[in-house]
C-alpha cells in the first residue's frame, strides 16, 4: 500500500491502486459509482476494518480516498469533528493547530490527524482547503468531506448521532493506534500539550505482526 506521503502528494485525483485492487471484481469506475449510491466496498482490511466505515471521502486537497484503508489503516491517528461555520463558537481547529506544532516532526510519518466536517454540503473540498490554509495545516493533517449519506455512516459509528446540532459533538477527539487496536477518546479542547501525550501513550515500538508483540 502506498505511503500516506505518496498518497497526499500524488497529482492524479484517483484512488490508490492497492485500495482498488483489494476489491475483487470491481474497477475504479465501479468503486466510485458504488460510493455515489452510498454503498461501501467490502474488502479485506486491517485490525479495525470492522469498526470504521470504509466509505469514499474527499480530502481538502481534492482527492478521493477510502476512509479506513487510506486514512486510518496502519497509522497512529487523531480524529475530530469540525465545521467551518461553527469554528468561531467551537474553535477546535484552532486548538488542534497548536497540537500540530507539537508533533510536527511526526506528522505525516506514521502519525496523522483527520478532521471530519459535520457540514458536508457547504464544506466542499475547496472550502476545506481554504480553511486548512487558514490554520496552516501541514502534511499529515487531513480534512475530509463527502456525500451526506456516506458521511452519516461515519457520524453514527464515531458517536455523532445528531450532527446537525451545531458544534455539539465537536469536543470529541478520538485517537488510537490502528495496528494494535488501541483506541480512546479525549476532549478536543484540552490543553494542546495534553493531546500529543495521548498519541504517544498508544504508540508501540514492536511490530504488531511480530509473534512477540
Amino acid at each position: 500500500m502506498k505511503s500516506r506521503r505518496q498518497f497526499l502528494t500524488a497529482s492524479a485525483a484517483v484512488l490508490p491502486a492497492p485500495a482498488l485492487s483489494a476489491c475483487a471484481g470491481t474497477g475504479a469506475s465501479k468503486l466510485i459509482a458504488a460510493s455515489a449510491e452510498s454503498q461501501t466496498c467490502k474488502k479485506p482490511g486491517g485490525p479495525s476494518a470492522k469498526y470504521f466505515p470504509n466509505v469514499v471521502v474527499m480530502t481538502h486537497t481534492g482527492r478521493k480516498a477510502w476512509f479506513y484503508d487510506d486514512l486510518i489503516k496502519g497509522e497512529i491517528v487523531g480524529i475530530n469533528f469540525m465545521s467551518v461555520r461553527f469554528e468561531e463558537h467551537f474553535p477546535v481547529t484552532q486548538n488542534l493547530a497548536e497540537v500540530q506544532e507539537l508533533i510536527e516532526n511526526k506528522m505525516g510519518r506514521g502519525t496523522f490527524m483527520v478532521s471530519i466536517t459535520t457540514d458536508p454540503e457547504p464544506n466542499t473540498p475547496a472550502v476545506l482547503e481554504e480553511f486548512a490554509k487558514k490554520h496552516d495545516a501541514k502534511e499529515g493533517w487531513i480534512f475530509v468531506t463527502g456525500k451526506p449519506s456516506d458521511m452519516q455512516a461515519l457520524y453514527h459509528k464515531l458517536g455523532v448521532h445528531n450532527h446537525e446540532g451545531g458544534g455539539a459533538h465537536h469536543h470529541i477527539w478520538s485517537y488510537g493506534n490502528e495496528p494494535y487496536t488501541r483506541w480512546a477518546a479525549s476532549h478536543a479542547m484540552a490543553k494542546p500539550h495534553q493531546l500529543p501525550e495521548r498519541l504517544f501513550w498508544v504508540k508501540v515500538k514492536k511490530d504488531p505482526n511480530s509473534k512477540k508483540a
